[in-house]
């Protein structure tokens, strides 16, 4: 008995399956069926605005990379301007070392030559001493005592101390030259010291500002690599913003597609269901007090979107920036809509017949509902500013068949 209750609830445990999957893929399948939601746009705009922060900070990286790059050269170019004057100061300590080797090595010459004459003048005043002194008829003394006057004696005399004289004279000038020489080699060889010193002190500041140099130009080329990576990605960003602007427009082409098409079957509805056989009589009546048209129909200037289309007539309040100025139904229909929409804020649509129906936008309040039937001039809203709206007004329209067209046409 159970087993025969088991395969009678099989089948319709079977069928709770398919039932269930059914289901499943019905809601996995809503987009296919429903197509574009608003959802999925506001996803969309949502990865656009994440698009757009990330370029705003790949733009602020890239600022900034170009910044250091152009501080970075700046610093190249000064440390070239003073590695070139470096290059000048060694350029010049090179030309007065190599003038100060010639001078040292000329100093040195003369050096030689000079006791080179001292050592000739010292031999040649040993000789005629030496000869003075060998030859003892002719020495000094007996050169004296053979004078045959005092005047013979004196002069021979003064000519021995003359030749004495003269012979020590060379000796102290030569000795005076040979010093002379040797300080001023002396000196020219501490310039030659100092000169070599400040040649290596030079070549020593050249070498660090090549380390230097070659460092910045490391980092300016990391710098560059850098500058590129970040300008491929802002233009890749660049690009996928405008592809996602154009699947947003796309997205909201269809949508607004989608709400018409919507629309259209919600007035044919209502046109079949709420009292289709009240006809208005097509020549409506103008639906406030005030006359003051404030924006016609047709392409107006917008100050963020440019020329844009305002598909009805703005009315001003009888008195401007003041709610509450009763709204007429322009002729005899049946009230469709009677809600608060984010856009229009609180509208009314009439139905008069033959797909035509008159919209009230932006009111305060309404005074009617859905399925009322009314009749021209009756009061069925006040006048306001709600939903997207720029001051107290009325914003009428006329929809014929799914479609806005010119409300100039009916209104009288």
């Amino acid at each position: 008995m159970k087993k025969l209750l088991r395969l009678r609830m099989l089948p319709l445990f079977l069928c709770l399956v398919i039932t269930v999957f059914t289901c499943f893929l019905s809601i996995k399948d809503v987009h296919s069926v429903y197509g574009i939601t608003s959802g999925e746009i506001n996803d969309a705009k949502n990865e656009k605005e994440q698009k757009e922060q990330e370029r705003k900070n790949v733009q602020e990286e890239l600022d900034n990379y170009k910044k250091q790059s152009e501080t970075t050269k700046e610093y190249i170019a000064k440390l070239d301007g003073a590695m070139s004057e470096l290059d000048g100061q060694i350029y010049d300590v090179n030309n007065n070392i190599e003038r100060l080797t010639q001078e040292i090595e000329e100093t040195q010459n003369n050096l030689d030559i000079a006791i080179e004459d001292a050592d000739e003048q010292y031999k040649m005043m040993k000789l005629r001493i030496q000869y003075m002194y060998e030859r003892n008829e002719e020495s000094f003394l007996a050169a004296l005592l053979q004078s045959t006057s005092m005047g013979e004696l004196l002069n021979r005399a003064e000519y021995y101390t003359k030749i004495s004289s003269y012979d020590r004279q060379q000796l102290e000038r030569y000795q005076s030259t040979i010093e002379f020489i040797k300080v001023a080699k002396q000196d020219l060889e501490d310039d030659y010291a100092e000169l070599d010193s400040l040649k290596a002190s030079l070549e020593q500041q050249r070498t660090d500002m090549e380390y230097m140099l070659a460092e910045k130009q490391r980092e300016m080329q990391n710098l560059d690599e850098q500058i590129a990576n970040a300008q491929n990605k802002e233009t890749e960003l660049a690009s996928s913003i405008t592809a996602l602007d154009d699947e947003i427009e796309a997205m909201e082409k269809k949508l607004a597609a989608q709400e018409a098409e919507e629309r259209r079957k919600q007035e044919a509805n209502n046109q079949s269901s709420l009292g289709g056989n009240v006809v208005g009589t097509g020549a409506w009546l103008w639906p406030t007090i005030s006359r003051r048209v404030t924006s016609d129909f047709g392409v107006v200037d917008d100050p963020i979107r440019g020329g844009v289309p305002h598909k009805g007539v703005d009315i001003g309040a009888r008195t401007p920036g003041v709610s509450g100025d009763p709204i007429y139904a322009v002729d005899n229909g049946v009230v469709a809509v009677a809600e608060s929409n984010p856009s229009a804020g609180n509208w009314i649509w009439i139905s008069h017949g033959n797909g035509l129906y008159s919209v009230y936008m932006h009111n305060s309040k309404l005074l009617v509902s859905v399925g009322q039937t009314v009749n021209k001039g009756d009061t069925i809203a006040l006048m306001g500013t709600t939903g997207q709206s720029n001051g107290v007004h009325l914003h009428i329209a006329a929809r014929l068949n799914g479609t806005y067209v010119n409300p100039w046409t009916y209104l009288r």
